[in-house]
This record gives structure tokens, C-alpha cells and sequence, in this order.
């Protein structure tokens, strides 16, 4: 019999062992690039350290009685299901504090720092000590501290902590071997991928669209020289930011176009992390004089279709896309 989180939509792949899952994800990555015409090695998977009750934020709707539950997928059919296998032990705690005081109102999302738990609702209502409304302060503190980075109610944060601390560290790995003259991070967010490097004094340009997110980065980056933008990095043009290497995190439709904008100006590198492999492949295709050094899966939702991939480029000055087939 499968999984309610199964069933629910919630964790599709959990009936089958991980490592397999892991191998299923590898064949989808590579053979979104496949399908582009891009020959290139892809490295396996990087495990999540934690398999199951791994993400940090979730989602949650009162349902009948005040449950806790979701809606599965297409419908409006509630189901509550068991969260241990789904979130964080301190989400798990907090839901459970919420159901059984009975409380909560409509949909609203716990999210965790891995030690606190804040609750960001669509509508407010008793019992939560932090509590933001659509991503407003009301009461307590409903800012987290993510590694050190703030965090408020309204930004994004990748919601498995282990994996982004890895992922964090092997980007500035990259970082630190192509050493920029300076820097440009596109759809920077909180600055969670750069914020390393302008702290060893690397000239950075961040841009991002949320409001939230800009006001966090400028707290983060404090004491550093870099440029946060309040921007949308979509539409960013060729020249408009100075910079040698380029770094990017865009959302699931990928940075169509800007690649290739910004290959332009002839930076040295792009260090591109992607949530679809489809978009990734889609944009770096689309990149002539440039050579894929390495494509690295990380699996950020362990027991789901979805997979991080983290993709670096290099100039050739060859006047082709080396990668290509023949």
C-alpha cells in the first residue's frame, strides 16, 4: 500500500528505495541536455544528507474538525497526512502544537531556520508567538536567521537547509578558482550564493526583483562593497553591470534570453543553478563561444520529480558552442 504522502502528492517517489530515485534523476538531467544537443558528463546525484523530513518550510491548509492537511493535487479533496516523513522534527512539533490548540485559520506556512519556527499566514489568528500575514510582521519575530543570512517572512529560502550549505560551498568553490575582478549575481535573493565572496572582497552586483529580499540582501551584505539592485533580471541588458564572471538562481522558467544578452559583454564564466533541468539546458544552449565544464545534480527534494542542478561555463573564443554534436 503507498504512502498518504504518496498518495497525496506530497512525496511521489517515497514507495521507492532512494538510491534509485537518485539514478531516475541523473537519466532526467542528462537527458534534458540530450535533447538540446549538448554532450557533456553528468556528474551522479549529491544525496540530500537528509532523506526524508528534509524540507524546512511547508505549506499547510485547516481542514475539517482543524486538521492539518493539503489539497491534493488538481483538486480540492483535503487530506491530512502524517509530517514526519515530510518536514523538519521542529515543523513536525510546531503542526502539532497548532492542531491541538485549534487555532489556525485558512492556509499559512511554517518555516524553520532549523532551530526556530516562524508562521507567515494568509489571514491572522491565535497561538503563533512569530507570526507574519502575507509576509507582514504582526507579532513576535517572524524573521529567521538561515546560516547567518535574515530572512523575512516575504523572502524565498531553499527549503533544504543541509543540501544549501553544501551547494553554497561548492558554488564558492567555483568562486574562489575563476576569482573575479567582479561579480554579478542575478536573481540574488538574500545574497545566499554570493554573500561568501563579497566578504572576501570581491566587487559584487546583486540584482533581485522582491522587495524583501533586497532589503535582507542590503542587511546581509553590510560591511561589504557590494551593489544590491532592486531589479527585474530577466530584462537585465548587456553592459548594464560590469562583470567577468556572472552568477545566476533563477526560478523554474529559467533566465530565457539573458544568457545570451549577457554573453555579449564576454564574461569569463557563468555559474548557473537551476530547480528544472529542462530550462537550464533550454538556456544554456543557447550560448555560442561558451564550453559546459560540468553539470552536477543536487537532489534539493529528495522523494520527488524535481532536481537542483548546478551548471558552469567557460569562454572559447572558438566562435561555436563547443559542447555541440557533431
Amino acid at each position: 500500500m503507498s504512502s498518504p504522502l504518496v498518495l497525496a502528492g506530497l512525496l511521489p517517489l517515497a514507495d521507492r528505495p532512494y538510491d534509485e530515485t537518485l539514478r531516475d534523476k541523473h537519466r532526467f538531467v542528462a537527458e534534458a541536455f540530450r535533447r538540446r544537443g549538448i554532450e557533456v558528463e553528468v556528474a551522479p546525484v549529491v544525496p540530500s544528507p537528509r532523506a526524508l523530513g528534509a524540507r524546512a518550510r511547508v505549506k499547510l491548509r485547516v481542514g475539517p474538525g482543524g486538521a492539518l492537511g493539503f489539497f491534493r493535487p488538481g483538486s480540492h479533496d483535503f487530506v491530512a497526512v502524517p509530517l514526519e516523513d515530510l518536514v523538519r522534527p521542529e515543523l513536525v512539533a510546531a503542526a502539532a502544537e497548532l492542531e491541538a490548540t485549534g487555532g489556525a485559520r485558512g492556509e499559512f506556512e511554517l518555516r524553520s531556520d532549523g532551530e526556530r519556527v516562524v508562521v507567515n499566514a494568509e489571514r491572522a489568528f491565535p497561538g503563533p508567538e512569530d507570526l507574519a500575514v502575507k509576509g507582514r510582521r504582526l507579532r513576535g519575530n517572524p524573521t529567521l536567521s538561515v546560516d547567518g543570512l535574515r530572512v523575512s517572512p516575504g523572502s524565498f529560502y531553499q527549503v533544504n537547509l543541509e543540501l544549501n550549505r553544501l551547494l553554497v560551498a561548492r558554488v564558492d568553490e567555483l568562486l574562489r578558482e575563476f576569482a573575479p575582478a567582479a561579480l554579478l549575481d542575478l536573481y540574488g535573493g538574500v545574497g545566499n550564493l554570493s554573500i561568501a565572496a563579497a566578504r572576501r572582497g570581491v566587487p559584487l552586483t546583486l540584482v533581485e526583483s522582491s522587495a524583501d529580499a533586497v532589503a535582507d540582501a542590503k542587511h546581509n551584505l553590510r560591511g561589504t562593497s557590494a551593489r544590491i539592485v532592486k531589479d527585474n533580471a530577466d530584462k537585465v541588458a548587456a553592459g548594464v553591470h560590469v562583470a567577468d564572471v556572472v552568477l545566476l538562481d533563477p526560478p523554474r522558467a529559467g533566465a530565457p534570453g539573458v544568457l545570451r544578452e549577457l554573453s555579449l559583454t564576454r564574461p569569463r564564466a557563468f555559474v548557473y543553478v537551476s530547480c528544472d533541468p529542462v530550462s537550464l539546458a533550454r538556456d544554456v544552449s543557447s550560448l555560442a563561444d561558451y564550453r559546459v565544464e560540468r553539470v552536477e545534480p543536487w537532489d534539493m527534494f529528495p522523494f520527488t520529480e524535481h532536481v537542483e542542478t548546478l551548471v558552469w561555463l567557460t569562454r572559447t573564443d572558438r566562435g561555436e558552442r563547443v559542447n555541440a554534436r557533431r
